[in-house]
């Protein structure tokens, strides 16, 4: 054989050699691709959560086994049809085109908290994330959506709220009793002393307005306890934040848990309201006087600021008390629920994430600053309404 012949042979071998190291290589890439298809697969078509992607005209291109779970629709129902077709009822409706609009533009979102209906029109309370999937060349052609059933976890929510509203109750229904007592005790010496002075119509006059005072404030407390009773289902309307601030202290001030503190206001004098629901900016408010109250064992001063923020886009809120302090190692415990500094049976540890769970259902935020020895302000910052 020629030695042209034999290289060639050669070649041709090596050649072979690479082809099948190749074909090889493919077949291994295909195979770890169909797994990881299978298992990508795999996990979207069993996970808890409803996992959906639409085309550019909203329509369902894919649902998976927790969208069939969550909002009872098979995936031969819903796929081809409009999302909000499926899931969107008019209460929401405004809502989600906006929603819709927005990621169709190439933007995302994560974990915004909205509400959807099932096939028979229950609602459900979700977490929606939503990324869109683009082209080459950068165009938005699909969606990529995720739905989180948080129903559950809501009216968990709502019974630690609940759970907190009955600990404050009994703090306040406490110091209300004595109040109650010494008011009666007054009454009773009022009533006494117009049946003795019947024939004296000024000091009759002069008894009685006192009487009256005495039986308004009693009226007071009693309209006090039944408020915290209410539902905390929010009722957002405009608000006034200085008089919820106002009305709120002066009901801790006669139920004597303010009484032997100074209180100073700084209000803001504006036009501006927030939309807000009055009870749960009660509760706010309440639990961060209360706190203060508990940091001043020996007395001192409380000093509630409103004030519009730098950007003027927010009403601000301020507590600041003359108390022991707040470790710098404790912050960043203090919005953990059951977290307590208080003695036993003085505290449940959900005043202060209760706090901040209702501020940010106004989307709004919780700030603390504290020093030990020089006390504590809590910021609280709500949007400002826009009518």
């Amino acid at each position: 054989m020629k030695e042209h012949e034999i290289k060639a042979e050669k070649y041709a071998d090596k050649i072979q050699e690479i082809s099948n190291t190749l074909e090889k290589l493919v077949w291994e890439m295909v195979q770890d691709l169909r797994e990881s298809e299978q298992r990508y697969r795999s996990i979207v078509e069993f996970a808890a959560d409803a996992i959906i992607s639409i085309d550019r005209d909203k329509k369902v291109t894919s649902w998976n086994k927790g969208a069939q779970n969550i909002f009872g629709y098979s995936e031969e129902e819903a796929v081809a049809r409009e999302i909000d077709d499926l899931i969107v009822r008019e209460q929401v409706s405004n809502e989600a085109q906006r929603l819709s609009e927005k990621v169709l533009k190439g933007d995302s979102f994560h974990s915004l908290e909205a509400v959807r209906y099932t096939k028979d029109g229950t609602p459900k309370n979700v977490l929606i994330s939503a990324a869109p999937i683009l082209s080459k060349g950068r165009k938005v052609e699909a969606v990529s959506l995720m739905y989180k059933d948080i129903t559950d976890l809501k009216l968990a929510h709502e019974q630690l709220v609940q759970t907190e509203k009955q600990a404050t109750l009994g703090v306040i229904a406490g110091s209300i009793g004595h109040e109650l007592n010494n008011l009666i005790g007054g009454l009773l010496v009022q009533a006494k002393l117009l049946q003795q002075h019947a024939d004296e119509p000024e000091r009759v006059r002069e008894v009685n307005e006192i009487f009256l005072t005495n039986l308004e404030k009693v009226a007071l407390h009693g309209k006090n306890l039944l408020s915290l009773g209410r539902p905390t289902k929010p009722q957002f309307e405009p608000l006034d934040l200085n008089s919820v601030l106002r009305d709120t202290t002066e009901t801790l001030i006669l139920s004597g848990i303010l009484k032997r503190f100074k209180i100073e206001y700084n209000l803001h004098n504006s036009t501006n309201y927030i939309m807000g629901d009055r009870n749960l900016m009660e509760q706010v408010i309440r639990n961060l006087e209360i706190n203060a109250a508990h940091a001043m064992p020996d007395g001192g001063k409380l000093l509630l600021t409103t004030k519009l923020s730098e950007d003027d886009k927010h009403l601000e809120l301020i507590i600041r008390d003359t108390g022991m302090g707040i470790a710098e190692d404790i912050k960043s415990k203090i919005f953990q629920p059951f977290y307590t500094t208080k003695a036993e049976g003085q505290g449940t540890g959900l005043g202060l994430p209760i706090v901040k769970d209702i501020v940010e259902q106004h989307n709004g935020s919780v700030a603390i600053e504290s020093k030990i020895g020089a006390g504590t302000a809590v910021t609280v910052s709500i949007p400002v309404a826009n009518f």
